[in-house]
């Protein structure tokens, strides 16, 4: 059977289930748990699925080896990784180019893409928020609302515009594809993840800014906290 890249799918079945970051250490050949740097926030959590099946920007794996893409043209990465044990913990070694991100063995659960990751109850009534109704044309993308500042605004992002319409319904416009959608007062409900985003409105320096929630694959199956589009009224 074979994994992206065109690799041979070898299972490792002490891969399999879910695995959690601990932190990550400065070079590429460690073996033990010295020297360890807290999380870096770049991966938190590792599912292994059953036959290498890939999710969210992990292409799959087989056994030694994780594949992960960025997206776009980016190429499909190739990286390493080993188990050890210690303390009578499995530990997984996550060699990246220049360190290595140290994860622990929480289960042996065999998750499916179907099932895997974090989502929300996406059944809310409909509340009808005036403030919000029209078109905005997203102009940051920042981690947190705090973050922003009106003299550093993006252009060309991934998300370009979203639109919200009185009955409800919704409209996210990216570079490559229109999502419909949904909305209530305070949320937005992403149909395909299954998501709900929170938004809210600030007035900075006399414009009303739209602050929303990213929760895509960092936060559904990365276990991260979401980051913010920001958006101005077109």
């Amino acid at each position: 059977m074979k994994i992206a890249n065109g690799m041979e799918f070898i299972n490792d079945k002490v891969v399999i289930g879910k695995w959690n970051n601990i932190g990550w250490i400065g070079n590429t050949h460690c073996t033990s748990l010295d020297d360890l740097n807290e999380k870096s926030g770049e991966y938190d959590t590792l599912y292994f699925l059953p036959n290498g099946e890939p999710y969210w920007i992990f292409e799959g794996w087989t056994k030694g080896i994780l594949l992960i893409h960025y997206g776009g043209d980016e190429p499909i990465i190739t990286y390493k990784y080993d188990i050890h044990q210690i303390d009578n913990k499995e530990y997984l070694f996550f060699r990246l180019d220049n360190k290595t991100e140290i994860f622990v063995k929480v289960n042996c659960k065999h998750y499916t893409k179907a099932t895997l990751g974090k989502h929300d109850d996406i059944n809310l009534p409909f509340i009808y928020d005036e403030r919000v109704l029209g078109k905005w044309k997203s102009v940051g993308f920042v981690d947190t609302i705090e973050s922003f500042s009106p003299d550093n605004e993006s252009h060309g992002l991934y998300l370009k515009e979203i639109k919200f319409f009185p009955d409800g319904r919704l409209i996210q416009t990216y570079m490559d594809e229109i999502w419909h959608d949904k909305w209530t007062k305070g949320s937005v409900i992403n149909l395909h993840r299954t998501t709900v985003s929170a938004y809210e409105i600030y007035v900075i320096n006399g414009t009303e800014y739209l602050f929303m929630e990213w929760k895509m694959g960092n936060y559904i199956y990365g276990g991260m906290k979401p980051n913010f589009y920001v958006f101005i009224r077109t």
